[in-house]
């Protein structure tokens, strides 16, 4: 049996108030629960809620560092790059609403700017969208009470799908778009890292 280096330093606990306060959120709610149950259950499903926002805000941060082109979202899930586009349109100065439970051919996003409201759809594909996908957006747009249809791709569109937005109004973003996107969302990135270190610098 190996001995252990009395001088050899003891690894911390990463967080050692934890333990503290569930013991006081748990003491909280039990008291809550008696003295009113409707209450009790709010609070219960906003706790439950922090854990969520948490895990959609660590998935977003994994994105945003694994990305540096679009030749790199290749490497990602659906999932991944959905989240992907949010700090993307951000940056354009859209406000952005995700969609928690659409799937994978319905709306993802929903952006404000400027009084126009449009919808978002996310084409994670390996090959050019088709003019169906396209059709089936503005078909949703009613659905949505918005003004607006975008179509996000990491490859291209069809020609069909091409002539299709272009009779509905459609913005399509395909490769080459959400490249440019993705070198202003990093550019502004590295000048806000540049400033933070010169003024830790200049308070240090």
């Amino acid at each position: 049996m190996q001995k252990r280096n009395p001088d050899s330093p003891t690894k911390k606990k990463r967080y050692p108030f934890l333990p503290t306060l569930l013991f006081v959120i748990t003491f909280y709610l039990v008291q809550l629960y008696q003295y009113n149950l409707t209450a009790f259950f709010i609070v219960l499903g906003l706790l439950g809620s922090i854990p969520l926002s948490w895990y959609g805000w660590k998935q977003l941060r994994i994105a945003e560092q694994r990305i540096s082109s679009a030749r790199e979202i290749e490497g990602m899930n659906h999932h991944q790059f959905k989240l992907l586009l949010i700090p993307l349109f951000q940056k354009q100065g859209y406000s952005v609403t995700r969609i928690k439970h659409s799937n994978d051919q319905g709306v993802h996003l929903i952006v404000r700017k400027r009084g126009t409201k449009a919808i978002v759809h996310a084409k994670l594909s390996q090959t050019e969208v088709q003019a169906k996908v396209v059709r089936e957006l503005n078909h949703l747009k009613g659905q949505y009470k918005a003004n607006q249809v975008i179509v996000v791709t990491n490859h291209q569109f069809t020609k069909e799908a091409q002539q299709y937005a272009t009779a509905s109004k459609t913005i399509l973003m395909g490769y080459d778009t959400l490249d440019a996107m993705i070198q202003v969302f990093m550019k502004k990135k590295k000048h806000h890292r540049f400033i933070e270190r010169v003024r830790s610098a200049w308070l240090d």
